[in-house]
């Protein structure tokens, strides 16, 4: 201890900081942070006070400013320029957790799809409750998917993007009364779940008792799909209502056609 210092060499303030020995010597190049004391055999002194001021220089480079930005802010100091750098970092900050939160839920939702996909069978119906969701639509399409479903298809993906700021698979809707008279193929919409913490939202998914099936393989497999979950409503007294909703819960692990696997959700009502 030196005049009521204690000075630690470069190799015990880098491990007392957790940083690398070499990144102390580089910032003392630089004139970016340099050690208390020098003696004339160039050897590096650095005092406990010093730690702040590294942690400030060691967070403000996490955060993304360059060690440009750095020098420039210590070339002259004040509160008011130091105030509106952490504001602007601040405001990046809360964008990209914004954004790893967006793709935390992309992720976890991705998880979720292919965990239920592992234990899919192909035409097994049962029964679940489910909480209303909010959904975003497309624009109308026909069912043919031809060119013009797969214009509206393009413009509902640009969509899902500006929203979310990410693409996104989506489903396929079809009224409930379609399906009642064998008419499959007649969709009036794609679909694609909303988030509660983005306001966009075109419908509600109703809260309510809910059919769910499987269908595996291509989508010529579904129209059989579609008379098993009529015949099991016939069967139990159910009424089918609303919509049914078409979403894919493999694509990501998707190597054969013959694997797709589409899950069926169509809200039912007892019979009186």
């Amino acid at each position: 201890m030196k005049n009521g210092q204690y000075l630690y060499t470069t190799g015990q303030f880098a491990r007392l900081n957790g940083i690398n020995k070499r990144t102390l010597h580089y910032y003392d190049e630089i004139g970016l942070f340099s050690p208390e004391r020098k003696d004339d055999n160039g050897y590096r002194y650095y005092t406990c006070f010093q730690t702040v001021q590294l942690e400030l220089i060691v967070t403000l480079r996490k955060i993304g400013l360059s060690i440009e930005e750095i020098l420039r802010y210590q070339e002259s100091p004040s509160g008011s320029s130091f105030a509106e750098l952490i504001a602007e970092k601040k405001s990046l900050i809360d964008r990209s957790i914004r954004e790893l939160m967006g793709a935390k839920a992309f992720l976890e939702q991705k998880s979720d799809k292919l965990s239920l996909s592992m234990t899919a069978q192909h035409g097994k119906i049962d029964t679940l409750s489910l909480p209303e969701r909010k959904i975003l639509l497309s624009a109308p399409i026909t069912g043919s998917y031809g060119d013009d479903d797969f214009a509206v298809a393009g413009d509902f993906s640009l969509r899902l993007k500006s929203v979310f700021g990410l693409y996104d698979n989506f489903g396929s809707r079809i009224p409930a009364e379609n399906i009642l008279r064998g008419d499959i193929h007649n969709y009036d919409c794609f679909f694609a779940y909303g988030r509660n913490d983005i306001k966009d939202c075109d419908d509600i998914r109703p809260a309510g008792d809910y059919l769910r099936a499987f269908c595996i393989g291509g989508w010529d497999r579904l129209a059989g799909v579609y008379r098993a979950i009529c015949a099991f409503a016939e069967d139990n007294c159910l009424e089918l209502a609303g919509h049914a909703y078409e979403e894919g819960l493999n694509e990501m692990t998707l190597r054969d056609r013959d694997d797709y696997i589409t899950m069926i959700l169509i809200r039912y009502r007892k019979r009186v």
